[in-house]
C-alpha cells in the first residue's frame, strides 16, 4: 500500500479534470483539452525534447517546422484525453454526425474468412475513439491488447472507461492465450504496434528510416492462426470530425522459415503505420521514445 500512495496525486489531478470535463458539452470539453495540451507543451520540456529529437532523426525536420508539429501533437493528446473521458456519454447517433467511415467492407471481408480478425493500429489521431466507433457505430465486438500503466489507479480508470462501452481488455503479459481464444470465437482483436517493443519478444526492423524494437506478437499470431490483419486508423479531419479508415486485409505467407516470416510480417506492419505517420505527423505519439539506441 505505501508504494501506491505516490501515485495518488497524479490520479487525483486526473479525477478532478475528469469531473469537470464530464459535465461540460462535448465541443467545449475538447477545447479545454486542446488548451491543456498547449499548457503541457510549454511546461513539459522532457517530452517536448523527446518529440523534437524523434522528428529530427526521422523526418529530418528542425526549428519552427518541427516545433509546429510538436505543438499540434500536444494539442491532439489533450483533445484525445477529453474525448476519451466523454466516451461514456456518447452513442451511435453522436458518432454518425462526426465520423466518416471508409473501407468497412474490408473488415467484413476479413471477418467472413472465419478465422477472427487481427486489427493493426497505432497511437495516431484518436485511437480510443476508434475502438468506441468500431463497437458503437459499426456494431462489431472487439478486444484490445494493452500495456498497463505504472499508476494502478490511472490504470483502473482507463480500463473502466474502455469496458463501459463493451470493449474487452487483454493485459499484454497474458495476451497470447487470450488472443488465440478470441480469434477461435471469430472475434476481432486490436493491437497497437507503434511503441518500443522492449527487450523480449521484439526485433529491430526499420521504422521511418531508423531501426526500432518492434513486438513480434502480431506477426506470430497471424502466422499461427492464419487470421487476416486489418489495419485501422482514425484521423482527425478538422476540429471535431474524424475519418475512420479500414485498410485492406493483410495475409502473411509462410515460407517454412518462421523467423524470416515473422521479420517480414513485422516489416510490413511497420510500413503501414509509417505511411500514416508521414501523412499525419501532427497526430502521432512522437513524445514516446520509440527508438532507443
Amino acid at each position: 500500500m505505501p508504494s501506491r500512495i505516490k501515485y495518488l496525486p497524479e490520479y487525483l489531478l486526473l479525477y478532478a479534470f475528469t469531473r469537470i470535463i464530464y459535465i461540460l458539452p462535448f465541443n467545449f470539453s475538447v477545447k479545454i483539452g486542446r488548451a491543456l495540451g498547449r499548457l503541457v507543451y510549454r511546461l513539459d520540456k522532457r517530452h517536448r525534447g523527446i518529440a523534437l529529437e524523434n522528428i529530427a532523426s526521422t523526418l529530418e525536420l528542425k526549428g519552427p517546422e518541427a516545433e509546429k508539429i510538436v505543438l499540434s501533437v500536444f494539442e491532439n493528446l489533450g483533445m484525445v484525453l477529453a474525448e476519451f473521458i466523454k466516451i461514456p456519454t456518447i452513442d451511435k447517433s453522436f458518432l454518425d454526425k462526426r465520423v466518416v467511415v471508409e473501407g468497412f467492407e474490408n473488415y467484413l471481408k476479413a471477418k467472413g474468412e472465419g478465422k477472427g480478425v487481427l486489427m493493426l493500429g497505432a497511437h495516431l489521431g484518436n485511437w480510443e475513439l476508434l475502438a468506441a466507433t468500431h463497437l458503437l457505430k459499426m456494431g462489431e465486438g472487439a478486444s484490445v491488447v494493452y500495456m498497463k500503466t505504472k499508476n494502478p489507479y490511472v490504470d483502473r480508470f482507463i480500463d473502466s472507461i474502455r469496458k463501459s462501452y463493451g470493449l474487452k481488455t487483454i493485459p499484454h503479459h497474458s495476451a497470447m492465450k487470450q488472443v488465440l481464444a478470441a480469434l477461435r470465437k471469430g472475434d476481432g482483436v486490436g493491437i497497437l504496434l507503434d511503441q518500443h517493443g522492449g527487450q523480449k519478444e521484439a526485433i529491430n526492423v526499420d521504422f521511418i528510416g531508423r531501426p526500432a524494437a518492434t513486438s513480434i506478437g502480431l506477426a506470430l499470431m497471424a502466422l499461427r492462426t492464419g487470421a487476416p490483419v486489418v489495419p485501422m486508423f482514425m484521423v482527425r479531419d478538422g476540429y471535431d470530425r474524424f475519418r475512420f479508415i479500414y485498410e485492406k486485409p493483410i495475409h502473411l505467407e509462410k515460407s517454412g522459415d518462421m523467423e524470416k516470416d515473422i521479420r517480414d510480417g513485422t516489416i510490413i506492419f511497420n510500413k503501414v503505420i509509417e505511411d500514416y505517420v508521414r501523412r499525419y505527423p501532427e497526430q502521432w505519439f512522437w513524445v514516446h521514445r520509440r527508438w532507443k539506441d
